[in-house]
Protein backbone atom coordinates (compact mmCIF):
# COMPACT_ATOMS: atom_id res chain seq x y z
CA UNK A 1 0.00 0.00 0.00
CA UNK A 2 1.37 3.41 -0.95
CA UNK A 3 2.10 5.91 1.76
CA UNK A 4 -0.74 8.38 2.27
CA UNK A 5 -0.24 12.11 2.40
CA UNK A 6 -0.06 13.79 5.77
CA UNK A 7 -3.51 14.24 7.26
CA UNK A 8 -5.25 11.98 4.74
CA UNK A 9 -6.30 9.44 7.37
CA UNK A 10 -7.61 12.15 9.67
CA UNK A 11 -9.59 13.67 6.82
CA UNK A 12 -10.98 10.24 5.95
CA UNK A 13 -12.15 9.83 9.56
CA UNK A 14 -13.78 13.28 9.46
CA UNK A 15 -15.53 12.44 6.19
CA UNK A 16 -16.78 9.13 7.61
CA UNK A 17 -18.07 10.88 10.74
CA UNK A 18 -19.91 13.46 8.63
CA UNK A 19 -21.63 10.62 6.74
CA UNK A 20 -22.27 8.52 9.90
CA UNK A 21 -22.51 10.90 12.88
CA UNK A 22 -23.74 8.19 15.27
CA UNK A 23 -20.85 5.78 14.62
CA UNK A 24 -18.60 4.97 17.56
CA UNK A 25 -14.79 4.76 17.10
CA UNK A 26 -14.81 0.98 16.61
CA UNK A 27 -17.43 1.33 13.89
CA UNK A 28 -15.37 4.07 12.24
CA UNK A 29 -12.27 1.84 12.13
CA UNK A 30 -14.26 -1.07 10.72
CA UNK A 31 -16.16 1.11 8.25
CA UNK A 32 -13.04 2.75 6.81
CA UNK A 33 -11.33 -0.61 6.45
CA UNK A 34 -14.36 -2.12 4.67
CA UNK A 35 -15.28 0.78 2.38
CA UNK A 36 -12.01 2.52 1.55
CA UNK A 37 -9.41 -0.02 2.62
CA UNK A 38 -7.82 2.46 5.01
CA UNK A 39 -6.37 0.98 8.18
CA UNK A 40 -6.42 3.38 11.11
CA UNK A 41 -5.91 2.96 14.81
CA UNK A 42 -8.72 3.18 17.31
CA UNK A 43 -6.98 6.11 19.03
CA UNK A 44 -7.11 8.22 15.88
CA UNK A 45 -10.82 7.59 15.40
CA UNK A 46 -11.43 8.34 19.07
CA UNK A 47 -9.46 11.59 19.10
CA UNK A 48 -11.02 12.90 15.88
CA UNK A 49 -14.56 12.03 16.96
CA UNK A 50 -14.37 13.43 20.47
CA UNK A 51 -11.93 16.34 20.17
CA UNK A 52 -13.30 19.83 19.87
CA UNK A 53 -11.71 21.86 17.11
CA UNK A 54 -10.98 25.49 17.93
CA UNK A 55 -11.71 27.97 15.20
CA UNK A 56 -9.35 30.93 15.05
CA UNK A 57 -8.75 31.06 18.75
CA UNK A 58 -6.08 33.51 19.76
CA UNK A 59 -3.29 32.53 22.07
CA UNK A 60 -2.76 34.18 25.39
CA UNK A 61 -0.92 37.47 25.50
CA UNK A 62 2.43 37.42 27.15
CA UNK A 63 3.24 39.64 30.10
CA UNK A 64 6.20 41.97 29.74
CA UNK A 65 9.47 40.69 31.09
CA UNK A 66 10.44 41.65 34.60
CA UNK A 67 13.41 43.61 33.27
CA UNK A 68 11.11 45.78 31.16
CA UNK A 69 8.91 46.74 34.08
CA UNK A 70 9.62 49.95 35.93
CA UNK A 71 10.41 49.38 39.55
CA UNK A 72 11.43 51.63 42.38
CA UNK A 73 14.68 49.72 42.86
CA UNK A 74 15.88 50.94 39.43
CA UNK A 75 15.62 54.61 40.43
CA UNK A 76 18.61 56.78 39.54
CA UNK A 77 20.56 58.12 42.49
CA UNK A 78 22.32 61.47 42.78
CA UNK A 79 25.72 59.77 42.75
CA UNK A 80 24.88 58.02 39.48
CA UNK A 81 23.76 61.32 37.92
CA UNK A 82 27.00 62.99 38.93
CA UNK A 83 28.99 60.12 37.45
CA UNK A 84 27.02 60.32 34.18
CA UNK A 85 27.64 64.08 34.05
CA UNK A 86 31.40 63.52 34.43
CA UNK A 87 31.28 60.87 31.69
CA UNK A 88 29.35 63.16 29.36
CA UNK A 89 31.84 65.97 29.96
CA UNK A 90 34.75 63.62 29.21
CA UNK A 91 33.18 62.66 25.87
CA UNK A 92 32.52 66.26 24.88
CA UNK A 93 28.93 66.90 25.89
CA UNK A 94 25.44 65.47 25.58
CA UNK A 95 25.52 65.34 21.76
CA UNK A 96 28.60 63.09 21.86
CA UNK A 97 26.91 60.79 24.41
CA UNK A 98 23.84 60.49 22.19
CA UNK A 99 26.03 59.70 19.19
CA UNK A 100 27.86 57.04 21.20
CA UNK A 101 24.54 55.48 22.28
CA UNK A 102 23.34 55.40 18.66
CA UNK A 103 26.56 53.68 17.62
CA UNK A 104 26.09 51.10 20.37
CA UNK A 105 22.55 50.42 19.15
CA UNK A 106 23.91 49.74 15.66
CA UNK A 107 26.35 47.18 17.08
CA UNK A 108 23.54 45.06 18.49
Amino acid sequence: MAKMKRGAKTQAVRDYISENPDANPKAIVAGLKATKGIRIKLGLANSVKYSKRSKGRKGRTLAPHAAARKTNSAAVTIDQLIEVKRFADSLGGLAAVRQAIEMLEQLR
